[in-house]
């Protein structure tokens, strides 16, 4: 069929089969939906998929241990440090899990060290419910693989969240503040 309707784009005037150049631009358009949800790493990815599992491939779970007695004894933590979230490598309450909420003891030192394992740049800072920098704990930041930063911090009643500045959707997790 050919359009004569002067609202038709251009090459549909020009006796090109409208109906084929429709159906196409659909099918195009359906096609990019498609891979743009497979991509987004959205609830439902398919069968036997579940939004909880670990985006990045060297995490094992996104559910670490929260229970008290895992936590009393820690005064060092270790990530490493991904696009796609930070997995956890010490204590042993967090290792290979992504994201991992993070139990500490107000009032109590801790030394949280992450290494750059993608080349990306990363740093990792404490916030507070409000989005906001926690007393200035956080790096500096650096974009080479196998580099560390290590920050020291005091647990306070105010963090909520640890991030990534640069990456604050994918590399985030919970902190809970316990009493000692």
């Amino acid at each position: 069929m050919v359009s004569s309707d002067p609202r038709a784009p251009d090459d549909c005037r020009a006796r090109v089969p409208c109906r084929r150049r429709a159906f196409l631009a659909g099918l195009g358009a359906a096609t990019a939906s498609t891979v743009a949800g497979c991509l987004s790493g959205g609830a439902g990815g398919g069968p036997g998929e579940s939004e909880d599992e670990p985006v990045v491939d060297e995490a094992e779970t996104t559910e670490g241990t929260t229970d008290r007695d895992a936590w009393i004894d820690v005064e060092r933590l270790r990530f490493d440090g991904w696009v796609g979230g930070w997995v956890g490598v010490e204590p042993s309450a967090i290792d290979r899990v992504e994201n991992p909420t993070l139990v500490l003891v107000e009032g109590r030192e801790y030394e949280l060290t992450w290494e750059n394992m993608d080349g990306i740049h990363h740093n990792v800072a404490f916030w507070n419910e409000d989005w906001e920098v926690v007393a200035d704990y956080s790096t500096p930041g650096n974009d080479v693989v196998g580099e560390t930063e290590t920050l020291v911090f005091e647990a306070t009643a105010e963090i909520d969240t640890y991030r990534c500045e640069y990456q604050p959707v994918g590399q985030q997790g919970e902190v809970r503040i316990i009493d000692s």
